[in-house]
């Protein structure tokens, strides 16, 4: 891969982009492009790699959409642990205009956990992994509370949003809009996309929930 392409292609007002070397991940998000940076540095005589992801904003956000976002983060980040990779949310400009970028550490998927084709993979992989079936009884049990006294479907629409990592950990991904919303439904007509992405989250959680009976068989 070239030099021109191992950097972000964005001017980041935050980052000299020049210097900052990274390798493009991931394009599939809807609200999101992926870089993947390691850095090094030295700490009391000691070599240390830094392997982590900023993800792009694609649309302009003001504060008020930054400190939401931050916000659902916070609330997912407190009830799951270790489920949600740590992260820094940074406003900033970004090819002049405001905008979001999240550094996180980074999470290389094995497979998606909440995609059917895996079925014959999770099963008995969960089954193995006390740790990740514990994580998925964990995250299902929130999602579960979270939809019925909020109202709140947490986003299972993404692609690989919920994942089990090359580590057998279980690890929630998405940063950008992770809960879809039931009350807004009722404010929008003549458009079914956020109606099909929450029906679309709920039949995925259900296949999860599937999933984890079938391996504490």
């Amino acid at each position: 891969m070239s030099k021109e392409i191992d950097r972000i292609s964005s001017d980041i007002a935050c980052l000299n982009t020049n210097t900052f070397p990274a390798t493009l991940v991931s394009t599939t998000g809807s609200h999101c492009e992926v870089w993947q940076s390691f850095r090094t540095y030295i700490e009391n005589g000691e070599k240390i790699t830094l392997n982590f992801v900023v993800k792009r904003h694609y649309q302009a956000c003001e504060f008020h959409e930054v400190r939401n976002l931050c916000r659902d983060y916070r609330i997912l980040k407190e009830e799951l642990t270790d489920i949600i990779p740590s992260a820094m949310f940074i406003q900033t400009l970004i090819d002049g205009k405001s905008n979001l970028i999240v550094m996180a550490e980074t999470n290389t998927p094995w497979f998606n956990l909440a995609n059917p084709i895996n079925e014959t993979e999770a099963i008995p992989t969960l089954r193995h992994s006390p740790k990740a079936l514990m994580q998925l009884q964990r995250f299902l049990t929130a999602a579960k509370k979270w939809h019925e006294e909020k109202g709140w479907v947490i986003d299972l629409y993404g692609l690989d949003n919920l994942i089990l990592n090359r580590n057998s950990e279980v690890r929630y991904i998405d940063s950008f809009s992770v809960f879809f919303y039931e009350d807004m439904l009722k404010y929008i007509s003549g458009d079914d996309s956020l109606k099909d992405k929450i029906d679309i989250s709920l039949t995925r959680r259900s296949y999860l929930e599937y999933i984890y009976r079938e391996a504490t068989k």
